[in-house]
C-alpha cells in the first residue's frame, strides 16, 4: 500500500494543474475569439467604406497555418518536462469543459 501513496500524490497534482491549464486554455480562447470578431467587424467596416481591400482568400490561408502551429506550440509547451499521466489529461479535459 505504501507503493501506491506517490502515485495519488502525483495524479492528484497532475490533474489539479491539469484542470487549471484547461480551465484558463478555455477563457483565453473565448476572449481571443471576441477579440477576432471585434477586428474583422472593424475590417469589414473599413471595407464598406472603401478605406481598404482585404484578400480574404490569403488571410484565410495565413488563419489555417498560424492556428495549426499554434496548437502544436500550446501542447508543447503545457506538456514540456511534465509526465503526461491520466490525471493531468483528464483534468485539461475537465477544466476546458468548466470553463
Amino acid at each position: 500500500m505504501d507503493f501506491i501513496i506517490p502515485f495519488v500524490g502525483t495524479l492528484g497534482f497532475g490533474g489539479l494543474m491539469g484542470y487549471g491549464v484547461g480551465y484558463a486554455a478555455k477563457k483565453v480562447s473565448k476572449l481571443a475569439l471576441v477579440a477576432m470578431g471585434l477586428i474583422f467587424f472593424l475590417i469589414q467596416y473599413l471595407v464598406y467604406k472603401g478605406f481598404a481591400t482585404v484578400d480574404w482568400g490569403s488571410v484565410a490561408e495565413a488563419g489555417g497555418h498560424a492556428v495549426k502551429s499554434g496548437g502544436a506550440l500550446f501542447w508543447k509547451v503545457v506538456t514540456y518536462n511534465v509526465s503526461l499521466g491520466a490525471g493531468f489529461v483528464a483534468g485539461i479535459i475537465l477544466g476546458f469543459r468548466k470553463g
